[in-house]
């Protein structure tokens, strides 16, 4: 890990669920909330607690997508082939009428900048293999406004590949940071 590390002071409270410490959750709840976003994009939605996480406590979202894939999507690591749902979004489909799902195949792999809006928001917690990090942080790039934040789920965790793309990242300009406590990384783009 060489990102720098920086500390959120955060005002959230979160449940522990799966998958996410509480911690991550209040982080996150707070950097999307200092940039008030009306639209938010996530990749790798799974059932949908982030979803419904951020619909519920942040009253800017009026727009909602999330990505995520087929259960006979094979993520690139096998060690998280059980965390792939068998209904993605199904906590806040037809619940929140401001989500929306996009499923493909390969997930964010099948997609373009132009099949996504614009947002202020984009979480990234899908696929953990190298190649898909590397993948999902270029296409949140370009579909990032200015201003708005981008964010990573699982850097600190070495048993996924987050922290390789992210190192590279930094090698190469982006102006990341790790938040201390938890595994959330983020840019916040001009």
């Amino acid at each position: 890990m060489k990102l720098p590390v920086i500390d959120v002071i955060t005002k959230w409270s979160a449940p522990v669920r799966q998958y996410m410490q509480a911690r991550d959750s209040a982080v996150m709840l707070s950097l999307a909330n200092s940039v008030r976003p009306r639209v938010m994009v996530e990749f790798g939605v799974n059932v949908g607690f982030t979803a419904e996480m951020f619909l519920k406590n942040i009253e800017t979202i009026e727009r909602y997508v999330g990505v995520d894939v087929p259960k006979s999507y094979q993520t690139e690591l096998p060690e998280q082939w059980v965390e792939v749902p068998d209904s993605p979004g199904c906590r806040v489909i037809g619940i929140d009428k401001r989500f929306e799902l996009i499923m493909r195949p390969r997930g964010t792999l099948d997609l373009k900048p132009d099949d996504l809006p614009r947002a202020d928001v984009v979480f990234i917690d899908g696929d953990h293999g190298r190649g898909a990090v590397e993948h999902d942080s270029r296409l949140a790039a370009e579909i990032i406004n200015p201003g708005g934040v981008i964010m990573w789920h699982d850097y600190g965790n070495h048993v996924v590949e987050v922290n390789d793309v992210l190192d590279k990242l930094l090698d190469e300009g982006w102006n990341l940071a790790a938040v201390s406590g938890s595994w959330i990384a983020f840019e916040q783009f001009e």
